[in-house]
């Protein structure tokens, strides 16, 4: 395992408009692997209207505990939220 995302749990609180906005706590940061989104996962995933951009595989199934969304520092330096699709 040689990356860390960090798993994302946000609560909603609405803003003045009543539109729900998302605010995240400390998340837990856990070790992964990156691997690229393979051909099939690709088309199948695009068939349901979505568009995958990374697979991470955890170093251990527990540390996953059903979190929605994931944070992860991409090769370019940049924060970026993903949502989780399975």
């Amino acid at each position: 395992m040689d990356d860390v995302i960090t798993l994302l749990s946000p609560t909603y609180v609405e803003n003045e408009m009543g539109q729900p906005i998302a605010q995240y706590g400390p998340g837990r940061d856990v070790m992964c692997q990156r691997r690229s989104v393979s051909r099939s996962e690709f088309y199948q995933a695009a068939q349901a209207g979505l568009s995958p951009t990374y697979v991470f595989v955890l170093s251990h199934f527990t540390d996953y505990m059903g979190e929605p969304e994931v944070g992860y520092t991409d090769e370019f330096g940049e924060d970026k939220v993903f949502t989780i699709i399975r």
